[in-house]
């Protein structure tokens, strides 16, 4: 038991005899969103996400062996469904009570609708773990910051009758945001590096829903604030310059 002690303190003193190399680069990648994110039941708390792209500049400094402390800067950009989504709406249109309509609802295809695009850019600063083994260099890290999402604009209109329709959902929230992750970083003889990534982040947006009809003699408004929790898995290849 004594041997198998000395031989793990004197692992870690070796390991940590050898310094940690700071960097600084940009990663690029695909998010998959998660949990309420990704589902596409409920219009107004799910997500109806699917995988889109992430970028991201990152900087870690080690003044100290093992910890180092830095920040990352990231820009998502992932797809919302279209046609689920079109099709639980007017399901809601059709059976809520605040906005008088028709018992039947168009179909689909007998409507004006527009769909965007999720956005969202997190600013997020926190400390990483990491150790060295050749040329290579395994971290985990754990941040926090700063998120501002943006709702993907969904825009329905059609007439029933002489009347109009519409419904609109739309939104830019600023919400904290956490994230944690592991990475392996390989570093060339030349100074730079390329680096593999996971990371998991959460935090949440809000927006607008409103349902309109406008007729010859009133105009009626259902007007909700909603919130969708945002989860996220991104997986990045990055170009470090080691220093």
């Amino acid at each position: 038991m004594k041997k198998f002690l000395i031989v793990i303190i004197l692992a870690l003193v070796t390991v940590s005899a050898k310094s940690q190399d700071s960097y600084i680069g940009f990663s690029l990648g695909t998010s998959i969103p998660q949990g309420k994110f990704a589902q596409n039941v409920d219009i107004f708390n799910d997500g109806y996400a699917i995988p889109g792209f992430t970028v991201s500049f990152e900087g870690f400094y080690y003044p100290i062996s093992l910890v180092g402390v830095g920040g990352t800067l990231g820009f998502g950009s992932v797809y919302a469904e279209r046609d689920v989504y079109l099709g639980h709406l007017l399901d809601y249109i059709e059976t809520q009570t605040v906005v008088p309509v028709l018992s039947q609802v168009p179909l689909p295809e007998e409507t004006n609708f527009e769909s965007g695009f999720w956005n969202y850019v997190n600013l997020m600063l926190g400390p990483e773990l990491s150790v060295p083994f050749g040329p290579f260099q395994a971290g985990v890290r754990a941040l926090g910051g700063l998120n501002m999402s943006f709702y993907p604009k969904r825009d329905l209109s059609y007439t029933e009758g002489l009347d109009d329709i519409m419904a609109i959902a739309k939104g830019t929230s600023a919400n904290l945001v956490y994230s944690y992750g592991g990475s392996i970083l390989y570093q060339s003889r030349s100074g730079t590096g390329i680096k593999l990534s996971a990371d998991y982040f959460n935090s949440s947006a809000a927006y607008d829903f409103e349902l309109t009809k406008i007729t010859d003699l009133e105009t009626y408004k259902d007007t909700r604030e909603e919130e969708v929790e945002m989860e996220a898995i991104s997986v990045t290849l990055g170009f470090f310059y080691v220093f």
